[in-house]
């Protein structure tokens, strides 16, 4: 896992070369609660033999001119970036938001402040690793909101494809992206509204056999000033678990021996209401409410992380260990469900909900 060097890209604009291959976290970018019936759709777009059998829905193909042609006025635009195409979503108060449409990573969320201007609430960047059997270098994009899962039903993990996009500049929009494994469906849709940015899951178990998804999670990489003027404030008496880092990448979750490992971790209960991040830590809160807010008092603005459908916290922080620290710092929290899989029976259906509210403007 060499890192001859990383990029910082939070602002959201990746500039990759065609020639460069993409091994895109699997993210679930997406959405509050109800998906707008009114989402133009395709009346009939055939879905590629590589596809899933299952994945008999229309479709949109992400070519650029053919989507700004489609969804002129809905609030999105769209740039072509060699191997994917990203979605920038644009409202009138200034809040914005980059979906990379292919595996439905959120590199981007910014918001206007009370103090002034606007700041980016993700942290996003690229790396390069070279492969050992390869002499070409591996583009790895990290950060923002990402996801990870393991079905007991999957063969491997399909690109997401994108089903529609409604709304307009005024007051919300919304990206639904789809894709299918076997007998397994899943969402995901990306809701921009005026102070908040939710991403939303829904996994179907369309199959005769009960399914479980292992290593669920909703990431988040929230970009801060530095990891001693950051606190998260609220988990008072939240029980947890300690682990070693749980970073999402390629839409699997880390080796299962691995993960057996990190379950019997020391096990504890939060004492401060106002903890400061300053150290290098990672948990799994077992226990804890279904929002609370995290403060950057360095550049004067707060997030509130709200979560639905699931029971459990992810909180990482690299602490201060990193030299660049301070030039890319960020702390990672999501909802998850690591310690504990999900199962769902046949013709069920499971929503999982990440939300980032920006109480600053």
């Amino acid at each position: 896992m060499a890192l001859p060097h990383s990029t910082i890209v939070s602002h959201g604009t990746l500039a990759l070369s065609r020639s460069s291959k993409l091994l895109l976290s699997s993210t679930f970018a997406s959405l509050p609660l109800h998906f707008n019936k009114n989402v133009k759709r395709l009346e009939s777009v055939s879905v590629p033999p590589s596809a899933s059998s299952a994945a008999s829905f229309p479709y949109f193909p992400l070519d650029v001119e053919y989507l700004r042609r489609e969804f002129s006025g809905h609030g999105a635009t769209f740039e072509d970036i060699g191997e994917t195409c990203i979605a920038k979503l644009k409202l009138d108060n200034g809040s914005s938001a980059n979906v990379m449409l292919k595996c439905g990573m959120v590199t981007s969320y910014k918001v206007k402040v009370w103090h002034g201007g606007k700041v980016e609430l993700l942290h996003t960047w690229v790396e390069q690793e070279e492969e050992e059997e390869e002499e070409e270098e591996e583009v790895v994009i990290r950060g923002g909101v990402s996801s990870a899962f393991r079905s007991s039903d999957s063969d491997g993990i399909n690109e997401w494809r994108l089903h529609g996009i409604t709304g307009d500049s005024k007051d919300s929009v919304q990206v639904e992206l789809r894709r299918s494994d076997k007998e397994v469906e899943m969402k995901q849709i990306v809701t921009l509204r005026g102070d908040t940015l939710s991403v939303e899951l829904c996994v179907t178990n369309n199959g005769i056999s009960p399914i479980r998804l292992e290593g669920c999670s909703l990431v988040s990489y929230l970009t801060v000033s530095t990891p001693e003027a950051t606190y998260a404030v609220g988990l008072e008496g939240s029980d947890f678990v300690e682990t070693k880092p749980f970073l999402p990448r390629f839409g699997v979750v880390q080796d299962e021996e691995e993960e057996d490992e990190d379950e019997s971790g020391f096990c504890g209960e939060e004492e401060s209401n106002y903890k400061q991040l300053n150290e290098e830590m990672s948990r799994i809160y077992t226990c804890a409410p279904r929002s609370f807010t995290v403060i950057d008092r360095g550049r004067r603005n707060s997030v509130v992380v709200g979560r639905e459908g699931f029971e459990e916290v992810y909180m990482y922080s690299p602490g201060s260990k990193l030299e660049s620290y301070t030039k890319s710092a960020y702390v990672c929290i999501g909802p998850s469900s690591l310690l504990k899989p999900l199962s769902l029976e046949p013709g069920s259906v499971w929503r999982g909900v990440l939300h980032l509210h920006n109480p600053n403007s």
